[in-house]
């Protein structure tokens, strides 16, 4: 039988396989839309829940303010986190980011728990950082051993994510892969963040939302903890996120307006301020 034969055929079940998934993009800083920072305060309604139709747990709001400022010399984006749950304030952070590359400069961030406070300050440049308050010593020791890594190549700053992994170059697509940490990581990770598809979402206010729908498994590929982020392709801000992890699920919202008190309540003379 003539080979010409077999041709059409082949080339008919070679175009059914399926083709090998494209290999990640590194993320430089260069890549970053460095241009669409603007200074702004937002807030999140974060909650965790047991799945669908299971009851909100843990319901906190989670507000952050960006601006643009000069510190110790250098251009700078500073961040500063508010975490509040019905306790009071449960986590605050500063974390000042290199105006030219998001190279984080400095953070100090704290942590009210059950068990006691303790606050972090890093120094990436020196790859030095002290630890105060209360904390198991092990779990101090562990925290101190990554500090050293925090020197060297760049990498992104977990802590800060809702505000700066919109400034990914998502409209190329694919799989983008970006060097993280955080403070408490024993060294930064590669964390790969996949483009699955678009969403839309619909405002209150009618209006629509074209997004980028983000997927990563935070580095731990097969572990069955993900994160989904619907990111706004115009504002290019995070309006929903959705985590999985340990069996549970935890929800992030971006409030249309930032939740900041503008009139405080004051306490009646004699009365006693409430805690």
């Amino acid at each position: 039988m003539p080979l010409a034969r077999f041709a059409l055929p082949a080339l008919l079940f070679l175009a059914t396989l399926p083709a090998a998934a494209a290999s990640p993009v590194r993320v430089q800083p260069a890549d970053l839309h460095l241009d669409r920072l603007r200074p702004g305060t937002a807030t999140y309604v974060v909650y965790m829940h047991a799945g669908p139709g299971s009851a909100i747990q843990r319901a906190m709001l989670a507000t952050s303010s960006l601006r643009r400022e000069r510190v110790d010399g250098t251009e700078a984006w500073v961040i500063e986190q508010g975490w509040q749950d019905e306790t009071g304030t449960m986590h605050t952070a500063r974390t000042v980011h290199a105006a030219s590359d998001l190279a984080t400069l400095a953070q100090d961030s704290t942590w009210h728990t059950p068990k006691g406070s303790f606050t972090t300050r890093i120094d990436p440049r020196t790859g030095t950082g002290r630890i105060e308050g209360e904390l198991p010593a092990d779990r101090r020791a562990r925290m101190e051993a990554g500090f050293p890594s925090m020197r060297g190549d760049w990498w992104l700053n977990w802590h800060s994510d809702l505000a700066l992994l919109p400034l990914l170059p998502w409209e190329r697509g694919g799989t983008l892969r970006v060097r993280v940490f955080d403070a408490g990581m024993p060294a930064p990770i590669d964390v790969d963040y996949t483009v699955v598809g678009e969403r839309r979402l619909q405002a209150a206010d009618g209006s629509a939302h074209d997004c980028w729908l983000v997927e990563t498994e935070s580095g731990s590929p097969g572990g069955g903890n993900y994160q989904r982020f619907w990111i706004d392709r115009a504002s290019r801000l995070v309006l929903k996120e959705e985590d999985t992890f340990n069996g549970k699920y935890r929800s992030k919202i971006l409030l249309s307006v930032p939740a900041t008190t503008e009139f405080p309540a004051t306490t009646p003379a004699g009365a006693t301020p409430p805690k």
